[in-house]
């Protein structure tokens, strides 16, 4: 058998040749045209080479600036490294936790963290110097080591590490040509960080399909980003269902789409409610989509088109490339229709987690199955429909409450913006339900959301707390933290 020797790191000269002059990548004021950057990498990995950085190491990589980012990522892949993006909001202990967990050789930082005890390179004027006198020639690239470990967002505690090989990355950029009639040529709009796999994805897909990615600062404004777009021209954007949100109050009640030029918004990163889709197709551009992706899984499902608005509800067509099933836990298959875990096969799956325990409940790969600690259900046209996490199903008097139930039917109410079900202990029933929720405007009371409850749910799923919250806790990535509002409750009432 012969060894993969695929190496994304081999596009930059195909690239460099079909687009030339074209800028790859821009971050303001800097700017990385086609031709330049495989030069530009050849110099950064020759350097790295130099600083000890060997084939299989594990190069943690932290910078704020996403061009330097993507960069070191080529960089790593050219020495047959393993590139491992970290959010470069991280704390020194925090970073020094994910230097010992993930083994990471040496992490690339912008700036030195306080009490640092790891291996670091600061990416200082003086090392981008020492890069600039390094030869620009081609490095005899290599293969054979994985691409990347990417982290997870660790909503549920410490992040995992997900190996993903360079072929199952090849893929997974392919399969936005193919299955999401992905634009090309676009000018895409990036505001979030390249340690959120997501945003990584997108931005290599972009350039192999000769884009140019406009890198936006992380801590941006909807207005700012709105502004932004139009003012530029920009044609593809990536968004989280939070960012949506901002964007459809933006838009208010004009007349016309906020995004004339827009070819396509692609929504990612969690689950969006049915009003907010609709809203974004008629408000926003008529190109949205969402896809159900995951870090393990890569995208398996997407809503687009018409069916926008006849399957609002749901997350999508699955794939032709992906073959889903719906469990129960014991592994069987059920019937269509039926709640389950969900489990997946594809050309994008995972190849594996670094450094982590074998989990009943959450991501994980078993018998070539990526579980991907989701549950839901598919009907019979092949539509997916996500209630929620396996760990954040709730437990009511021995019922089985879907998260997802209890915020369709709360985001349902009049003047509701968003609605986030989680379960908290109690002595009589094992655990008992709570929802926090985001006004849309005007005051809404707890009596309102009581009385949804009482009318679109049976007596064991509603709701014994409402919470009424300007906003919800978030991570980096847009997800709600749920481990936070849980903690809220914990108190006399809880």
């Amino acid at each position: 058998m012969i060894a993969d020797k695929t190496n994304l790191s081999d596009l930059l000269y195909s690239l460099a040749r079909d687009h030339g002059d074209k800028p790859a990548l821009v971050q303001r004021p800097k700017s990385v045209t086609y031709a330049e950057l495989p030069l530009q990498v050849s110099q950064l990995a020759r350097q790295m080479a130099a600083e000890g950085v060997q084939a299989g190491d594990h190069v943690g990589i932290a910078h704020r600036d996403s061009l330097n980012v993507v960069k070191a990522m080529m960089a790593a892949w050219m020495l047959d490294a393993v590139a491992v993006p970290v959010d470069f909001r991280l704390r020194g202990d925090d970073r020094a936790r994910l230097v010992a967990d993930f083994d990471l050789a040496v992490l690339f930082e912008d700036r030195p963290m306080p009490g640092q005890d790891y291996a670091s390179i600061q990416w200082t004027p003086e090392f981008e110097e020492d890069c600039a006198r390094q030869p620009s020639t081609p490095l005899p690239t290599q293969g054979g080591n994985p691409a990347l470990i990417s982290l997870s967002s660790g909503t549920t505690g410490r992040p995992l590490g997900v190996v993903i090989s360079h072929r199952t990355m090849m893929m997974r950029m392919l399969s936005y040509s193919m299955e999401c009639a992905y634009p090309t040529g676009a000018k895409f709009l990036n505001a979030f960080p390249l340690s959120f796999s997501a945003s990584r994805n997108h931005t290599l897909a972009h350039l192999m399909r000769g884009g140019t990615i406009h890198f936006h600062p992380p801590t941006f404004g909807a207005s700012e980003l709105a502004e932004r777009i139009n003012a530029e021209g920009m044609t593809f954007v990536f968004a989280v269902p939070a960012t949506v949100s901002a964007l459809l109050e933006i838009a208010g009640e004009r007349e016309g789409p906020l995004f004339p030029a827009v070819e396509m918004i692609y929504c990612g990163g969690s689950g969006i409610s049915a009003q907010d889709m609709i809203a974004a197709h008629e408000k926003l551009s008529p190109n949205v989509i969402h896809c159900y992706s995951s870090t393990l899984s890569g995208t398996v499902s997407v809503l687009s088109g018409e069916n926008v608005r006849a399957r609002a509800q749901t997350s999508g067509k699955i794939l032709p490339t992906v073959r889903l099933e719906v469990v129960d836990p014991k592994g069987d298959p059920l019937p269509v229709g039926e709640t389950g875990a969900l489990r997946v096969r594809s050309p994008g799956l995972a190849d594996g987690f670094y450094n982590a325990r074998d989990r009943e409940d959450g991501d994980r790969i078993r018998d070539g199955w990526g579980y991907t600690g989701d549950i839901g259900h598919i009907d019979e046209a092949g539509f997916l429909t996500i209630e929620g996490r396996t760990t954040d199903m709730i437990i009511r008097g021995g019922l089985n409450v879907f998260p997802a139930e209890v915020e369709a039917v709360v985001e349902n109410l009049d003047g509701v913006s968003e609605a986030v079900a989680v379960g908290f202990p109690d002595k009589a029933m094992g655990e008992e339900i709570a929802v926090f929720v985001v006004p849309r405007a005007g005051n809404l009371a707890e009596a309102d959301v009581f009385a949804q409850c009482q009318l679109a749910l049976p007596p064991g799923k509603r709701p014994s707390r409402v919470e009424i919250v300007e906003s919800l806790p978030r991570n980096t990535n847009g997800k709600i933290l749920r481990r936070d509002l849980k903690a809220r409750l914990a108190g006399p009432e809880g």
